[in-house]
């Protein structure tokens, strides 16, 4: 008869809510709102309380957790029934609809001082103070009062449609200090910093890595994106936006430079584009070490070491 499921096992299957079963399964699922979630790796995907999914990069979609499971873990519809029923769903989201709410910036929480800010940026993260003060005098970070660095995400008006929040804190959890992305920020943002009048991108997996990235090679006429994770939907949005504003002044995108994460997510992100962009402009730039932030405080701990060498022949100079 062949392999075949029971009809009693798709019923079961069809009725575990897709929020249920992604959370079972352990994706990471960002809230958007009353109503919409996001997958934290793949923006362009989104998924709707009423159980309907969709994801814009690849141009499908569907409904429930069996479809699901096919597209996005290559499933037969057999092993996509089975593997929904055999996880440990606990039942918690219903079907209620509300409305979807506007970013609202959280403006009264703001401090004035950053000093927790700059302390945790210059002496954990390696990056330059100068970087730090330039960053807080033309607002694109903030200290909160829990001791958070907030980068503000702004768009081309100045608005603010978004923002990361990094502890500086230690913690007892994997990451080490609190980190998340403030709720209905928007979908596809991203901390952007323009450097002169950019002509290229370079589009990275967090705000620290674009910043130890800047740090590192000090780069011209440049926009440094952050996605905060691996994201389509926004790496293809901050793209088509530089070549709209290159196409203004009637110039042509020099490049467009992958920089994320040396990792094999990191690399099979990248390699999706390559299949979108021309070779002509497309770059890609990896670290060293995992990731840019890394590579900067390797930078760091050999210019200390020099820095010891030096002093330390200096003495003996001038004891001979």
């Amino acid at each position: 008869m062949g392999d075949r499921v029971s009809r009693e096992d798709i019923e079961k299957a069809n009725e575990v809510h897709i929020l249920d079963y992604l959370n079972s399964k352990g994706e990471p699922i960002i809230k958007q709102g009353n109503k919409y979630y996001s997958h934290a790796n793949h923006d362009s995907l989104v998924f709707n309380e009423n159980g309907k999914w969709y994801w814009n990069s690849r141009s499908t979609g569907g409904f429930g957790a069996i479809s699901f499971a096919r597209e996005f873990y290559n499933m037969k519809f057999q092993d996509a029934v089975r593997d929904v029923n055999n996880q440990d769903v606990q039942h918690s989201h219903s079907f209620n609809v509300d409305v979807v709410k506007e970013f609202e910036y959280p403006q009264k929480y703001e401090t004035k001082e950053i000093e927790n800010a700059k302390k945790y940026l210059v002496n954990e993260r390696g990056i330059d103070e100068k970087i730090v003060l330039a960053l807080q005098k033309h607002g694109l970070i903030v200290e909160d009062k829990l001791k958070n660095i907030v980068f503000k995400w702004l768009d081309k008006k100045g608005n603010i449609v978004g923002a990361d929040v990094q502890g500086t804190v230690p913690m007892e959890n994997k990451r080490g200090t609190y980190k998340k992305i403030m709720p209905y920020s928007k979908t596809d943002g991203g901390f952007s910093l323009d450097i002169g009048k950019p002509n290229k991108i370079a589009i990275f997996e967090s705000t620290i890595d674009a910043l130890s990235y800047f740090d590192l090679k000090r780069p011209k006429d440049i926009r440094l994106f952050s996605m905060s994770g691996l994201k389509d939907q926004a790496a293809m949005t901050a793209i088509r936006e530089l070549m709209q504003e290159c196409y203004e002044r009637k110039e042509s995108p020099e490049e467009i430079i992958f920089a994320v994460d040396n990792d094999k997510a990191g690399k099979e992100f990248s390699e999706k584009w390559e299949n979108v962009l021309s070779d002509e402009i497309l770059k890609f730039d990896i670290p060293i070490e995992k990731d840019w932030n890394d590579d900067l405080k390797k930078q760091r701990t050999l210019e200390k070491q020099n820095q010891k060498s030096v002093i330390k022949n200096q003495s003996q100079a001038i004891e001979r």
